[in-house]
């Protein structure tokens, strides 16, 4: 069984909770799934989920800084 460090990184979050911490419409997530663009995400079932990880690294890649 792993640690609870190890999993700490793969939370999984509903389309709502990902949608809130990226300050944008559910919506908007749905959309970029049916274009398979954006978020990578995950299917439990029928569930959609999203990973802590790659919304981190989405925001990290989408971050653009000013050039001095």
């Amino acid at each position: 069984m792993k640690n609870n460090a190890d999993n700490a990184g793969r939370s999984l979050l509903t389309p709502g909770q990902a949608a809130e911490q990226l300050k944008i419409p559910v919506s908007t997530l749905s959309r970029w799934r049916s274009e398979r663009r954006e978020l990578p995400y995950v299917t439990v079932g029928r569930l959609i989920r999203y990973r802590q990880t790659d919304i981190d690294r989405w925001v990290d890649d989408n971050t653009v800084n000013p050039v001095e």
